[in-house]
This record gives C-alpha cells, sequence and structure tokens, in this order.
C-alpha cells in the first residue's frame, strides 16, 4: 500500500491544490496541504496537479525539523 498523499487541484473552488482524505458518498474530501479545514467536493471537478502544483503542495506538506 502506497502511504504518500493524493494531491488533486479542485476546479470548482478556484483550483486550489489539497489532499485527498476520504472518498464518500459522492463527494471527495480534502485538505490543504500543511493543514487546515477540510473541504468537500464533486469528484467531477478535480484534476491533476501541474508539475509547478504538486512541487509547491509537497513542500507546504514537508515538516520542518528544529536545530539539534
Amino acid at each position: 500500500m502506497d502511504s504518500s498523499p493524493e494531491y488533486v487541484v479542485d476546479t470548482a473552488n478556484g483550483d486550489r491544490v489539497g489532499v485527498v482524505e476520504e472518498r464518500y458518498e459522492g463527494s471527495v474530501y480534502l485538505r490543504p496541504p500543511g493543514g487546515g479545514t477540510q473541504w468537500a467536493t464533486a469528484p467531477q471537478s478535480l484534476r491533476r496537479p501541474t508539475r509547478h502544483e504538486l512541487m509547491r503542495a509537497r513542500v507546504l506538506d514537508t515538516p520542518v525539523r528544529g536545530r539539534g
């Protein structure tokens, strides 16, 4: 099983990039990369992110390590 996040772009909500959290009863539930409030959208409103969008989302989702 692949544990890497699935990034998508929600075209119904201003081309917002999100991480797929759940698919339930005809909706897809997303969260912003890096955390935040989850939202729902229709599956037909999703597209794959561009290379630039994907790189930016991965940076936002990467934990910051402290010095030590």
